[in-house]
C-alpha cells in the first residue's frame, strides 16, 4: 500500500505591490540628462533673447505654464505606468466648463473649483475602468478623450466663448509659471521616495497583465486621475489668459508627451528624474519661439518639434533604463502543497 507523500513545506510570499526602488544609478543617470537639458536650455534662451523678444510680455511666461501643466500632467500618468491620451481633450473640458459657468455669471474662483473637479471626476472614471478591468490606461484614455472632446464640443456649442476677462498680466503669469514648476519638481522630489514608487508604481509590475491585483487599481486612480485633475488646472489657466474658450484651445498633447518624454520620464513607466519636465517643456517653448520668430510656417512648430521631441525621449528613456539599476522581477507564483492523504495518480 502506497503511503502519501510527505506534505512538501511552501513558502507563500506574497508579490509586492509595485516594482521594487532601482538602484542609485537610477537618479544619477537622470541627473546627468537633466544637467544636459539645462545646458541646452540656457542656450536656447540666450539666442532667442538675443534675436527677439524671449522675455518680453506674458505670452511666452504663459505658455511655459500652460505647457508646462499639461506635461507635468502626462509625466504622472508615465510615472505610474497608465500613459494618459486624454490630458488634452480634458484640458479643453476644463476650459469650456469654466468659460461657460464664467459667461452665467458665476465666480471666477468658483468657477474654477467646478472645472477642475469636472477634470478629476474623468479621470478618476477612467481610473476604475483601467484598475478594475487592468486594461491599458492607453485604451481606457482614448475613450476618454473622446468623451472629453464631445462633451466640450458640446459645451461651446462649437464655438468660441467669452469667459469676460482680458488677458493676464506678467505678474500673474510669472505665479502660473512658479506653480507649475513647484508642481514638477515637487512631484519628482516625492518619487524618489520608495514606498511612494511601489505604491504608485504596480502598473509596471511583471506579472500577468490581466491579473487584478490592489496595487494596479491605486495607481490607476492615482494616475489617471492625478493627470486629469492636473490637465484641467493647465485648461483653466490658459482660458483665464487668453479670456475665450474654443473647442480647441488647449489640446496640445504632442507637446505634453514631447516635454515628458524628453524631460527623462520612462516610456515604460515607474522611472521620472526630478527637473527634467520643466528643462524640457522650457526648451520646447524657447525653441518654439524663436522658430516664430524666425517666420517659420506654425505646422513645423506645432507639430515636427513635438514630434522629433516625442522620438528623441523614447531613446533616452531606453539609455536611461540601460544605464540604470533594473527592476527585480517578480517571483514565481508559490505551489500549494498537495492535501494530507493525497496519493498520485498513475
Amino acid at each position: 500500500m502506497s503511503q502519501p507523500p510527505a506534505p512538501v513545506a511552501a513558502s507563500f510570499a506574497p508579490p509586492p505591490p509595485g516594482p521594487p526602488p532601482a538602484r542609485s544609478g537610477g537618479i544619477l543617470a537622470h541627473l546627468g540628462w537633466e544637467t544636459i537639458l539645462l545646458v541646452l536650455v540656457l542656450l536656447t534662451a540666450a539666442v532667442v533673447a538675443a534675436t527677439g523678444t524671449l522675455f518680453r510680455g506674458t505670452t511666452p511666461w504663459f505658455n511655459l505654464a500652460t505647457a508646462g501643466l499639461l506635461a507635468s500632467a502626462f509625466a504622472l500618468s508615465l510615472r505610474t505606468a497608465t500613459p494618459n491620451l486624454a490630458v488634452g481633450a480634458i484640458a479643453v473640458l476644463a476650459g469650456a466648463t469654466y468659460a461657460k459657468l464664467a459667461e452665467n455669471d458665476v465666480a471666477g474662483v468658483l468657477a474654477g473649483i467646478v472645472a477642475l473637479l469636472v477634470a478629476l471626476l474623468v479621470g478618476v472614471v477612467l481610473g476604475l475602468i483601467a484598475g478594475l478591468t487592468s486594461a491599458p490606461a492607453w485604451a481606457v484614455s482614448l475613450g476618454g478623450l473622446g468623451v472629453a472632446q464631445g462633451i466640450a464640443f458640446g459645451l461651446l456649442d462649437g464655438q468660441a466663448v467669452q469667459t469676460g476677462s482680458g488677458p493676464a498680466g506678467t505678474g500673474r503669469a510669472i505665479l502660473w509659471t512658479l506653480v507649475f514648476v513647484a508642481i514638477s519638481v515637487g512631484g519628482g522630489v516625492l518619487w524618489l521616495v520608495p514606498g511612494v514608487r511601489a505604491a504608485l508604481g504596480g502598473n509596471r509590475a511583471q506579472d500577468d497583465p490581466v491579473r487584478f491585483r490592489a496595487a494596479k487599481l491605486t495607481g490607476a486612480l492615482a494616475g489617471l486621475g492625478g493627470s486629469s485633475l492636473l490637465a484641467g488646472l493647465s485648461g483653466v489657466a490658459l482660458v483665464t489668459y487668453i479670456g475665450v474658450a474654443s473647442p480647441a484651445s488647449g489640446d496640445n498633447l504632442l507637446f505634453a508627451a514631447g516635454a515628458a518624454l524628453l524631460g527623462g520620464v520612462s516610456a515604460f513607466g515607474g522611472r521620472g528624474g526630478i527637473a527634467g519636465t520643466v528643462f524640457a517643456s522650457a526648451l520646447l517653448v524657447f525653441a518654439d519661439q524663436g522658430l516664430i520668430q524666425a517666420d517659420v510656417p506654425r505646422w513645423v512648430t506645432f507639430y515636427l518639434t513635438a514630434a522629433l521631441a516625442i522620438l528623441v525621449g523614447v531613446g533616452v528613456s531606453r539609455l536611461i533604463e540601460a544605464t540604470s539599476g533594473r527592476y527585480a522581477p517578480l517571483p514565481p507564483p508559490a505551489v500549494a502543497p498537495p492535501p494530507p492523504g493525497w496519493v498520485p495518480q498513475r
